[in-house]
């Protein structure tokens, strides 16, 4: 009977020990490789990412002791989806080489990640998303893994089709913004309607046959400072109304400045100038200027 129990309770032990030992274990992977991003792919060919840019995919074993490593291509998940790329329809058109290794404790390995191309004209401009999971095989519970995006454009990429929209615009707008220098010669200190008070306003007017919409906001001054002037950095109590302007056609549109000047300014003159920018951001003017005298 004391034999039995003896047994049972060495195994025990033993099974203690071992657990003990997984427990203590240390299995995890890194990659360098997190996000690539190509643009200007064609259908039907096929590219090299260490050809194309001296850059193999790589995986580092972080653990403490050897494991087996694969490389499988997954389409992304929605929450790690960003528009306008779509979800790799053919985890086949990435491939890596090799996609097996077996790496020692802090040992990194090397593949060729290669994209091959349906020969197929629907391709073209379209943007994809897919997912390179390297996970560890055989450690149970003890699995690691790593994933690495690779967005590929099948000609412009997003970044670029975006310039050319503003590159486009702004060589479409045919404006001007009057008067090229605004005084304000009686402003104080608190709220003040420059339009009501000194009969003064900037003039948007629309040269072109479409309708024009520009954000209009006060900036600080850059270049050399005017003489006689003080340039603050912060021009948040100046205020341009409307801030957004739509202009029809062939039309003009009157912008209120409207001001808000600290105390601290009362007695000063102050410059700053005025930035017109389309709704997409891009700044496509700030060569109008302000001068404002606080008594």
């Amino acid at each position: 009977m004391n034999s039995k129990l003896n047994r049972a309770a060495m195994l025990t032990a033993a099974m203690l020990l071992c657990l003990a030992g997984i427990g203590q274990a240390k299995v995890g992977l890194s990659s360098q490789f997190i996000n690539v991003v190509l643009e200007g792919l064609k259908p039907g060919r096929s590219y090299n990412l260490r050809e194309l840019k001296g850059i193999p995919y790589t995986v580092k074993n972080r653990g403490d002791g050897p494991v087996e490593v694969v490389l499988e291509v997954i389409p992304p998940e929605a929450k790690e989806m960003v528009a306008p790329y779509e979800a790799i329809p053919d985890p086949s058109w990435i491939q890596l080489s090799p996609s097996r290794a077996m790496l020692g404790a802090g040992q990194p390995a090397f593949s060729d990640l290669t994209i091959k191309l349906p020969d197929d004209p629907k391709l073209i401009g379209r943007h994809f998303h897919g997912v390179v999971w390297a996970h560890t095989l055989n450690t149970g519970f003890m699995a690691a893994g790593v994933k690495s995006n690779v967005r590929f454009s099948v000609g412009k990429g997003p970044e670029t089709l975006a310039e050319d929209e503003r590159q486009k615009a702004m060589v479409e707008l045919n404006y001007e913004l009057w008067p090229s220098a605004l005084y304000v010669l009686q402003a104080k200190p608190g709220e003040y309607d420059v339009k009501k008070q000194e009969k003064k306003s900037l003039k948007l007017t629309n040269r072109d046959d479409k309708p024009l919409v520009l954000n209009v906001r006060a900036a600080a001054w850059v270049g050399s400072k005017p003489e006689g002037y003080e340039t603050p950095e912060d021009v948040s109590w100046a205020k341009f109304v409307p801030d957004t302007v739509t202009v029809d056609e062939e039309s003009l549109k009157d912008i209120k400045l409207m001001l808000d000047v600290p105390e601290s300014l009362k007695g000063k003159k102050l410059a700053f100038l005025v930035q017109l920018s389309l709704p997409i951001g891009t700044v496509v003017n700030m060569s109008n200027r302000v001068f404002v005298q606080v008594e």
